[in-house]
């Protein structure tokens, strides 16, 4: 028996329609754009309403790769799958559970992939995302001081630590000798001024108060503690963070491309996080994390945000550690050796622990929507960027930029 196409189409959507009612927006704010004119200027302002999207999620949870998305797969009941185009290629799917409430999308390594995934979906016409709160579940590397192998990270900060000018070390000892670093800001002539060119996506601000309950869900989790050959690694360091079992910690993530690690840079990038954050000599910006992709993310959801289609303040970013960033004492003078050769035990707490801490909190929107998540979690910081773009006064950065 045939069927065209267009009958195929419409049976699915009115069958989805029917089987999973979902609310629909109110006000279509492209019409309500294009009724005012009051300003009488020639700018029209509109925004992309979505009053037909067919799913509407309670909880998004973002993975980057196959690692991290697999976990989740196999603990939750994610039976449907849906084709988004402009996802990558190597994920060109979301997954949703049986009742839809959670869907699982994975953007793909590394900043572009981050921002394209994320935009990709966030305007697909299928999705009304503006009450969705999105849980950033990701594998990093950890800072000693304050992180071991496995250790469960929830950010308030995230700090885009690779835009910056840099410079190889034979080219600038001779004639910058004090330098701790050939990283050095844009717009400025040396490691330690905070930079005069900004392009926007340095610094990103999340919600504390969703952050601090996020962090304080995962606590009742038993966290998974890894190997054998994991704890023989954390014993060679003296921080006594590193050298205990993994807790959860609320401290903040980097994104570079750039995957670095040892002493020298993780040093200069902690000096420089805390001066984009305005937290030198404070515990306000505490860095534990290094990852690839969350300010791409973040610029993503915040762009979206100032349409409408998604709520800035409803994003948590969670990173769990998966390696060191900097060598224990007995690799110091190797470093190279400590990441290509040292067997730091293996990645499996870090895996098993994004399911086990971030569960609680995506069970605790589901179980507390109408209560607490339907309205939001008001945030009492400032939340947002650098430039201040979705309103508010940001806690760090300067007086003015050059936006570069």
């Amino acid at each position: 028996m045939k069927f065209s196409i267009v009958a195929v189409i419409t049976a699915f959507l009115m069958s989805s329609i029917l089987a999973h009612p979902l609310e629909k927006r109110t006000t279509n704010d492209t019409k309500i754009a294009l009724e005012d004119v009051s300003d009488n200027s020639n700018d029209l302002k509109t925004a992309f309403g979505k009053p037909y999207a067919i799913f509407q999620p309670k909880v998004v949870v973002v993975s980057m790769f196959e690692l991290e998305r697999d976990p989740w797969l196999k603990e939750l009941d994610f039976v449907h799958n849906v084709s988004v185009p402009g996802l990558s290629p190597l994920y060109p799917q979301v997954h949703f559970t049986t009742n839809y409430t959670i869907m699982q999308a994975t953007t793909g390594e590394g900043e572009i992939n981050a921002a394209s995934s994320i935009t990709a979906l966030l305007l697909n016409p299928l999705f009304d995302f503006s009450k969705s709160y999105f849980l950033i579940a990701g594998i990093a590397g950890g800072e000693s001081s304050l992180t071991t192998i496995g250790s469960v990270t929830f950010a308030k900060y995230a700090v885009q630590v690779g835009l910056q000018y840099q410079v190889d070390y034979r080219e600038y000892i001779h004639t910058n000798p004090n330098w701790t670093s050939g990283y050095f800001g844009y717009g400025v002539d040396n490691p330690w001024t905070y930079p005069a060119n900004v392009y926007g996506t340095e610094v990103f601000e999340l919600n504390e108060n969703l952050r601090d309950r996020a962090v304080k869900l995962a606590k009742t989790a038993e966290l998974n503690n890894g190997t054998e050959a994991n704890a023989k690694f954390r014993a060679l360091y003296n921080e006594t963070a590193a050298r205990s079992l993994p807790k959860v910690v609320a401290c903040d993530s980097y994104t570079s491309d750039n995957y670095y690690f040892g002493n020298v840079l993780s040093d200069y990038f902690k000096a420089y996080g805390e001066m984009m954050t305005n937290s030198t000599g404070s515990d306000k910006f505490r860095y534990c994390s290094t990852a690839q992709e969350d300010n791409a993310s973040l610029e993503a959801f915040l762009r979206m945000d100032l349409h409408g289609l998604v709520d800035f303040s409803r994003v948590v970013v969670m990173r769990t550690i998966s390696d060191f960033a900097r060598p224990p004492p007995s690799y110091a003078n190797d470093t190279v050796g400590f990441f290509n050769d040292a067997n730091q035990g293996g990645i499996s707490a870090s895996i098993a622990n994004l399911v086990i801490a971030g569960k609680p909190f995506v069970h605790d929107v589901l179980t507390h929507w109408d209560d607490i998540y339907a309205a939001g979690v008001k945030p009492d910081n400032y939340i947002g960027d650098i430039l201040q773009s979705i309103g508010g006064v940001a806690d760090y950065g300067k007086d003015s930029f050059e936006v570069a």
